[in-house]
């Protein structure tokens, strides 16, 4: 059974196509809707039987239909996709957030702390690109807070998905960029308009190398780990991305962007100035007509290996 959204209509389609027979979804009786429901005849594939009812494979003859990767009320825990009833409203959603609420409310709090800090440093430090290199024992630890903050989302996000390790690494976490779109999430700051946004997972998984490829989680190991010799490393520059990629997990998990950027606590730091940009074939189908009517889980993909 594969299912498949019709994209030259608006608002799209979902179908249930099989070797034979197609269904248009989200309508009681598809069989006693007109161009809801097509059946191959003797030699023929659904397809021709399609186009044989129809002038949807026009002018060009491309198939207007596209498979999806998740049937209709399935979904992936912890990741924030956008979704539509019917398919018209765009929005990005998690649908298991509800069960989440106390990980939300403690990472909030989390960020809300770490945010605080930010502020009061930069009352000392005005921030800029002539002072972002600058570095001292407050900026290290608050380096150190927000990576182990950012870790502990990565974390939850897998053991959501049921990969569970006694010891991961960013061999392990650079599998969430391409799963949740992190390096397409941008980070501006309305306090401090001529900061450039930021987007800390930019370049994630780009070499061999993913510790390396996050430059700010790189400075963080080194500053945790061998502070005498790599103290210069935990920069101001480092903490806003840090805390940047807090807040990108927080709406890449849960789709609360727009609460960050509306509650007083955070309003005057976090704008999303950029979003994922996902294909029709990966949103989040609705439950509806003709399948399963409750949200159901599904983990994703991840490839292997992992014990």
């Amino acid at each position: 059974m594969s299912y498949f959204i019709r994209t030259n209509i608006t608002p799209p389609q979902v179908w249930k196509i099989e070797s034979d027979t197609a269904a248009l979804l989200g309508v009681a009786n598809p069989e006693c809707c007109p161009g809801g429901y097509f059946k191959a005849q003797p030699g023929e594939t659904i397809w021709d039987a399609i186009k044989r009812g129809t002038p949807w494979f026009e002018p060009a003859g491309e198939n207007p239909f596209i498979p999806t990767h998740l049937e209709p009320g399935e979904y992936y825990p912890r990741m924030a996709r956008p979704h539509g009833h019917g398919i018209g409203l765009w929005t990005s959603w998690c649908p298991d957030a509800e069960h989440h609420t106390n990980s939300i409310a403690l990472a909030r709090g989390q960020l809300a702390a770490l945010t605080r800090q930010l502020d009061r440093i930069c009352q000392t430090i005005h921030p800029s690109n002539k002072t972002f290199d600058t570095f001292g024992h407050d900026i290290r630890n608050l380096l150190i807070l927000a990576c182990t903050e950012v870790e502990s989302h990565w974390r939850a996000v897998l053991i959501a998905n049921n990969i569970r390790k006694d010891r991961y690494n960013t061999q392990d976490y650079v599998r969430l960029r391409r799963a949740m779109r992190l390096d397409e999430y941008a980070v501006s700051f309305p306090k401090y308009p001529w900061i450039e946004a930021m987007r800390p997972f930019s370049g994630w998984g780009n070499s061999s190398c993913p510790t390396q490829d996050l430059k700010w989680y790189d400075a963080y190991n080194a500053v945790k780990h061998a502070r005498e010799t790599e103290f210069e490393r935990g920069t101001l520059r480092h903490v806003f991305e840090a805390i940047s990629g807090c807040a990108t997990m927080m709406a890449a998990q849960f789709a609360i962007q727009l609460e960050l950027e509306r509650r007083p606590e955070f309003e005057s730091f976090f704008h999303f100035s950029e979003v994922p940009t996902w294909e029709l074939s990966e949103i989040y189908l609705p439950p509806c007509a003709g399948t399963d009517l409750a949200w159901r889980q599904r983990n994703y993909d991840f490839l292997p290996p992992y014990s």
